[in-house]
């Protein structure tokens, strides 16, 4: 499936993933693509070179603007893909408000995380800041690197209105690039954040070398308490078996492509936090929706022992190892 012309897409955020989506959409060339960073000391370095560095160098290609201008971005765009981190996404929409008109472009989030303090999706925030807006959330395994690297990739975008995600699956799907569609805008947003957690705790599990037969039902367990808490909020629980859920835990589990991955791999092996996300470089997601997740489990009455002992050795109030332990001593239940 090659994407539809006819579309303005503008993505807002240059981070290893937003570059990635611009990149991938406008090489194709036939779609008009935009990507916004808010520093125009990166926009020059971009348009100097020729090249987006990260997460691997590639070319610019013709088809992709680049600009600081946010309100020049937007302009005429039909659909916005928000490529930021979940915690300042409400700070751009804020920024969007006077830009946009209700009910048009559709906003696409491809965000992983909750807010803090709020404990809220990505498509709540976008809501309660953008009245009337349509709202979407792409999420499944799309490790940057690897698609930047030509490979093939699918994911899954959701939408409270099942036509509107096909129009969006239409417009982004390219022929390495395969987008399924849905209406449990929920499960997607739920599947692709919390998944981020069960990653961290397998880059500590392989940071401490504890072997397959551990890391394979340490991620039994994780989608189990995915799922737990998922469905507690009115998530399918087919969803989480798809590619926003069993599928991005698979791919952000196996290895240091992943950032939340390379911090629990990091913590395991004696690496302060705060020296963990300074060598990531870039945002792990995981790390906030942690602390937000055992927030919000908590309000609901549910039990994630998972998330606990990760969010334990976040604080620093246990180690790797005793949380490990931890997890291995709870009393005997069934399946």
């Amino acid at each position: 499936m090659t994407s539809t012309g006819g579309v303005r897409v503008a993505v807002l955020g240059s981070g290893a993933w937003g570059s990635t989506i611009a990149w991938l959409l406008a090489r194709q060339g036939n779609v008009d693509v935009r990507l916004y960073s808010h520093n125009p000391e990166k926009v020059a370095r971009i348009k100097e070179t020729g090249l987006l560095e990260k997460p691997a160098p590639v070319a610019v290609p013709e088809r992709l603007n680049v600009s600081s201008d946010l309100d020049a971005t937007v302009d005429g765009a039909g659909i916005i893909i928000l490529a930021c981190t979940s915690q300042i996404i409400r700070d751009l929409s804020r920024s969007l408000r006077p830009i946009i008109g209700a009910g048009s472009p559709i906003l696409v989030s491809v965000a992983k995380g909750l807010e803090l303090n709020s404990n809220l999706r990505m498509s709540e925030v976008l809501k309660q800041e953008l009245p009337g807006i349509r709202v979407m959330s792409l999420s499944g395994p799309n490790l940057a690197f690897e698609i930047r690297a030509g490979l093939p990739a699918a994911a899954v975008v959701a939408g409270d209105v099942l036509d509107d995600a096909k129009l969006v699956q239409k417009t982004l799907s390219t022929s390495s690039f395969r987008l399924y569609s849905t209406d449990d805008l929920i499960g997607v947003e739920l599947g692709g954040t919390l998944k981020n957690i069960i990653a961290i705790a397998a880059g500590g599990s392989d940071g401490l070398n504890l072997g397959v037969n551990a890391k394979a039902a340490l991620l039994t367990r994780g989608l189990t308490e995915m799922k737990r808490l998922a469905l507690k909020l009115g998530a399918r629980e087919s969803t989480l078996y798809g590619l926003s859920g069993m599928g991005d835990m698979m791919a952000t589990c196996q290895g240091p492509l992943s950032r939340n991955y390379r911090v629990g791999d990091y913590l395991a092996k004696g690496t302060t936090l705060e020296v963990s996300l300074k060598l990531v470089e870039t945002e792990a997601e995981g790390v906030a929706t942690t602390y937000a997740v055992c927030e919000l489990s908590k309000s609901l009455g549910l039990e994630l022992p998972i998330a606990e002992q990760v969010q334990a050795v976040l604080k620093g109030s246990t180690t790797p190892e005793k949380a490990i332990m931890a997890l291995m001593t709870r009393p005997l239940a069934n399946e």
